[in-house]
C-alpha cells in the first residue's frame, strides 16, 4: 500500500459524529453543552482517541520507510544477481535445490555460463540429479558430458541404478567402468553387489567377487558383509558362510546378513546357533538381528526361545520399530500363543499396515475370523488402506471355518473398493474355501477362469480337496495340471495315490507308486516337533530314536486303552496301504509322529502346562480325534499347528470344530 493510500486511510479516520446516528437510530449524535460535565468528558474522549490515531499513523510511515528500504535491498540483490557468478555459488545452489525442475531451471542457467564446461561443477551437477532419482542423466553426464568423469560419479550412478530396482543397468555400468581402465574401490563393490542380489545373477555375482579380490578388498568389512548377503539372497550360503569366517573382524552387519540368508534358505536351527555364537562373542545385537532370530523361532515353534529372543529386546532398550513389532506378533502367533501376539499388539505405541497386518492373518492362521475380520474393520477405519497381504489373512480365516459367503464378499471388495488385483495368494486361500466346503465344481471354474496362470499349489489345493470329499474322477483331471507345472514333487504322486487309496482303487495306486519308484521320486517323511525346557525334540513316525522311546511307547499303550473304554474307534480308512489285517492297520495309526511328540511333552512338562506341537503335514482324522481324547484324559490343553492351520484342543474338544 503506497504512502498516499495511507495518508488518505488516516484522513477518512478523523473523529467524526456528524453522521453517525444515536442508539435509537432516530438522528445524528450531537456534541454536549460545552458548560456541562458530559462536555468535559466529550473533549477528554476526543484527546485520547486522537492521540492514538496520532501514534499508531508515526508507526506506520516508519514501516513504510523500512519496506521502502527493504524494496531497495532486493532490487540492489537483483541487480547483482545479473552479473556473473562464481564456482561457489552454483555449489551453494546445488546444494539448496529442493526439487527436479529448480535443479534443471539452475542446470540451464549454468550451460551460459564460462563455468558450462567445468569438472567439478558438472560432477556436481550430475551427482544432484543422482540424489533425485534420476540415474539415466548421471549416466549421460558420464558417458556423453564429462570427459573424464571421476570414480565417484560413477559409483554413485551405480549405487543410484541398484536403489532404483535397475540392477541389470547398474551392472553394466560397473562393466563399462572397469573395460575405460577404472579401479574400482570398496565403494564400488558394495553399491554393485546389491544390484547382483537384486537381480539374483550368481554369475555376475561371482565376477564382481572376483574383481574384489583382484584389486584387493577382500578384507574390507563392508564389502565382505556385501558378498556374505549376495550369495545369501542367491541361495549360496556356503560360499556366504565361507567369506563370513574368513573374515578377519565380524561386526552386527556381517551376523545380520548371514542369518537373513539362513532363513532364505529355512536354516532356522543354524540362526539361533549363530545368535548363541553372536553373544559369546560379546558382539551388540540389533533390531535386524532380532527379527532373523524371531523369525527363525516362528518357523520352529519355538515359543520358549521367542520368549527369551522377546527379553532380549527388552533387556537391550531396543526401540520396538514396526518391523521388529510385526516379527514379534508373529512369532507369537505362530508358535501358538495368539494372546501374547495381541499383547505385543495392544502395547505398540505406533501402528502401521505392517504391523496390523500381522495380528490380522495371526486371528486368520488360528481360525479365528471372527477377531480377524473385527481387526480388518478397525484398521481400515483408522485410516489404513489393506494391502494384498492383508486380505489374505482375512481370507484364511473365513477359509478355516468354512464362511463362503463371507469369503467371496471380500475377495471381491479387495478388487472393487480398495483395489487390490487378486493374486495367487487369494485365488489359493478361495479354492481352498471352496474345496473344503465341497464346493469342487465352483472350485475348478475359479481356477480355470483366473486371470493369472495358477500355479502347482492351486492346483494342490483342488486336488486336496478331492481326497477329502473322495472325487478321484476330478483328481485324475486335476493331477496332469499339477505335474506340466511341478513334475518332480512326489508329493503329488502320494497325494492321488492317497486319493484312489481312499476308493479302493488299489491297482491305480500301485500303478502311481510303480511311477514314483521308476522316476526316482522321494516324498519328504513327515515329522513332528515339541519345544520343551528350550530345546526342540523332532519325531517321525515309528520313531524309536529318543532317549525316552520306551516311555512314550508305554504311555501311549495305556492312553490307548483308557480312549477305547472312553468309546474311541481308529478311523481306519486314513491307513492308504493295502492290508487286510485290522490290528496293523492300528498299529500304522497310534504311532504317528503328532502322538509321539505329545506323549513325550506329557512325560517331560508338568502337570497344568501347554503343549505346543508343529507338525510339517495335515493332521489326520485318527489323530485328530485321538488328541482330543488325549487333552481329556490328560488334563492338559495342546496346540498342534499343521501344515493348514493351528488346532486348539482343550477337555476333549477342538477349536476347529472338526472343519479342517
Amino acid at each position: 500500500m503506497g504512502r498516499y493510500t495511507f495518508k488518505k486511510f488516516f484522513e477518512n479516520l478523523k473523529f467524526n459524529t456528524a453522521g453517525r446516528k444515536n442508539c435509537t437510530g432516530r438522528g445524528p449524535v450531537r456534541p454536549p453543552l460545552s458548560s456541562s460535565p458530559a462536555y468535559m468528558n466529550f473533549k477528554l474522549k476526543l484527546l485520547i482517541n486522537n492521540s492514538i490515531l496520532l501514534e499508531y499513523y508515526l508507526c506506520v510511515k516508519l514501516t513504510l520507510f523500512c519496506i521502502n528500504h527493504l524494496q531497495n535491498r532486493i532490487v540492489d540483490q537483483l541487480q547483482l544477481s545479473m552479473l556473473p557468478k562464481g564456482l561457489n555459488f552454483y555449489i551453494s545452489m546445488l546444494q539448496s535445490c529442493i526439487s527436479i525442475n529448480q535443479l534443471r531451471q539452475l542446470h540451464a542457467q549454468i550451460l551460459k555460463t564460462h563455468l558450462s564446461h567445468n569438472l567439478f561443477l558438472l560432477t556436481r551437477v550430475a551427482h544432484t540429479y543422482l540424489k533425485f532419482g534420476y540415474p539415466t542423466v548421471g549416466q549421460t553426464f558420464i558417458t556423453t558430458i564429462i570427459k573424464n568423469p571421476p570414480l565417484f560419479l560413477y559409483n554413485e550412478t551405480i549405487k543410484c541404478y541398484a536403489k532404483r530396482g535397475c540392477y541389470r543397468e547398474s551392472i553394466d555400468l560397473y562393466y563399462h567402468m572397469v573395460g575405460k581402465g577404472y579401479k574400482p574401490n570398496a565403494f564400488t563393490f558394495t553399491f554393485v553387489l546389491p544390484a547382483c542380489a537384486g537381480l539374483k545373477s550368481v554369475t555376475d555375482g561371482r565376477r564382481v567377487h572376483d574383481d574384489v579380490m583382484l584389486f584387493g578388498c577382500e578384507c574390507n568389512e563392508f564389502v565382505a558383509t556385501a558378498l556374505i548377503d549376495f550369495y545369501g539372497k542367491c541361495g549360496e550360503l556356503g560360499v556366504a558362510r565361507q567369506v563370513f569366517d574368513e573374515m578377519p573382524v565380524k561386526k552386527t552387519a556381517s551376523f545380520n546378513a548371514l542369518m537373513a540368508g539362513m532363513v532364505l534358505d529355512e536354516k532356522f536351527d543354524g540362526v539361533l546357533l549363530l545368535f548363541n555364537e553372536m553373544n559369546k562373542m560379546g558382539i551388540e545385537a540389533d533390531a535386524m538381528t532380532m527379527v532373523s532370530v524371531l523369525q527363525s523361532c516362528a518357523h520352529l515353534g519355538a515359543l520358549q526361545q521367542g520368549r527369551w529372543a522377546h527379553e532380549h529386546v527388552i533387556r537391550a532398550r531396543m526401540g520396538v520399530n514396526v518391523y521388529l513389532g510385526a516379527a514379534l506378533i508373529n512369532m507369537y502367533a505362530r508358535c501358538g500363543s495368539i494372546d501374547e501376539a495381541r499383547q505385543v499388539f495392544d502395547k505398540m505405541p505406533q501402528r502401521d499396515i505392517v504391523t496390523w497386518t500381522a495380528i490380522i492373518c495371526g486371528y486368520g492362521m488360528h481360525g479365528l475370523a471372527h477377531l480377524s475380520e473385527y481387526l480388518f474393520v478397525q484398521m481400515v477405519s483408522s485410516g489404513l488402506k489393506p494391502d494384498a497381504v492383508t486380505f489374505v489373512g482375512v481370507l484364511a480365516g473365513f477359509s478355516h471355518n468354512g464362511m463362503v459367503e463371507k469369503g467371496w464378499y471380500y475377495f471381491n471388495k479387495m478388487s472393487n473398493e480398495f483395489g487390490v488385483k487378486p493374486a495367487l495368494e487369494h485365488y489359493s486361500c478361495m479354492v481352498d474355501m471352496l474345496g473344503r466346503a465341497g464346493r469342487l465344481k465352483e472350485a475348478e471354474e475359479l481356477i480355470r477362469n483366473m486371470y493369472v496362470q495358477p500355479d502347482s499349489k492351486i492346483w494342490g489345493g483342488l486336488l486336496n480337496a478331492c481326497k477329502i470329499h473322495k472325487n478321484y474322477k476330478m483328481a485324475e483331471r486335476v493331477v496332469p495340471e499339477i505335474l506340466k507345472l511341478d513334475p518332480t514333487n512326489a508329493g503329488w504322486h502320494v497325494l492321488m495315490s492317497n486319493i484312489y487309496a481312499t476308493s479302493r482303487k488299489w491297482d491305480q495306486v500301485a500303478k502311481t507308486r510303480r511311477n514314483m519308484k521308476e522316476k526316482k521320486l522321494e516324498k519328504s517323511p513327515g515329522w513332528s516337533s515339541i519345544e520343551v525346557a528350550g530345546q526342540i525334540h523332532t519325531f517321525l513316525a515309528f520313531d524309536q530314536s529318543h532317549d525316552l522311546s520306551k516311555e512314550i511307547y508305554e504311555y501311549l499303550k495305556d492312553v490307548k486303552q483308557k480312549m477305547r473304554a472312553e468309546g474311541y474307534v481308529p478311523e481306519l480308512d486314513v491307513v492308504f496301504e493295502k492290508v487286510d489285517d485290522r490290528k496293523t492297520k492300528e498299529e500304522i495309526l497310534f504311532y504317528h509322529s503328532e502322538r509321539l511328540a505329545i506323549a513325550f511333552g506329557i512325560l517331560s512338562t508338568a502337570n497344568g502346562d501347554v503343549l505346543r506341537v508343529m507338525k510339517n503335514l495335515r493332521v489326520c482324522v485318527d489323530c485328530h480325534n485321538v488328541i482330543k481324547f488325549i487333552s481329556r484324559i490328560a488334563c492338559r490343553e495342546m496346540i498342534v499347528r499343521d501344515v493348514k492351520r493351528f488346532h486348539h484342543f482343550k477337555d476333549g474338544v477342538c477349536s476347529c470344530g472338526d472343519f479342517w
